[in-house]
């Protein structure tokens, strides 16, 4: 942002970015917590409805939905990053709220599939949903929140504006990881019959 500022303007920017990170009160950065930890929720539910409304070729499986999902899950923590990184205590908290965001959103996903896509699902697949997926979804959503808190930290020592490019690798793990199950589960399922 201050790169077409004069160097007044940039003083002026950073004097101004510095009193943020020096003001940010703990109760406002606590309620930003929760308040981001939650919206991973309703993006559960569109990315599961928007999901199952699209032809589940393989591409889709192992590549579409894994981005859209992992992007869903951070979404506002890496929004709220680029606009106002002093709205976060830490490293720590940014990453922790990514891993929180991971579990709501496999909870919001978990409930729609048991009682909205399956029926009557049997508890082998009650237990690997509730287990294996929401581990994948926390796993995940923590690749990227690490990346994320790389960003916080760098931010956090210039008191600064962040540069959320630096999570860039951390997410696009999270993304294969979790295309890497989506394409082991999709054969598993497909080969079920031989093993069964």
């Amino acid at each position: 942002m201050a790169e077409g500022l004069t160097a007044a303007a940039r003083a002026r920017h950073a004097a101004w970015l510095a009193a943020q990170w020096d003001g940010a009160r703990p109760t406002r950065r606590a309620g930003v917590f929760l308040a981001l930890a939650l919206e991973a929720g309703p993006f559960a539910l569109l990315c599961a409805i928007v999901g199952e409304s699209v032809s589940a070729t393989a591409l889709a499986i192992a590549v579409a939905g894994p981005v859209a999902e992992e992007l869903a899950k951070i979404a506002a923590p890496l929004m709220m990053l680029e606009k106002r990184p002093w709205l976060f205590s830490s490293g720590a908290s940014l990453a922790g709220l990514c891993a929180l965001s991971g579990l709501v959103f496999a909870t919001i996903e978990n409930l729609v599939y048991f009682f909205v896509y399956i029926q009557d699902p049997t508890p082998e697949i009650v237990l690997w949903r509730l287990f294996a997926c929401t581990a994948l979804h926390v796993v995940c959503a923590s690749l990227s929140g690490f990346g994320l808190a790389r960003a916080w930290r760098r931010a956090a020592a210039a008191r600064g504006a962040a540069e959320p490019s630096l999570a860039t690798p951390w997410i696009v793990a999270a993304m294969a990881v979790h295309g890497a199950y989506n394409a082991l589960a999709t054969a598993w399922e497909l080969l079920a019959p031989i093993h069964g």
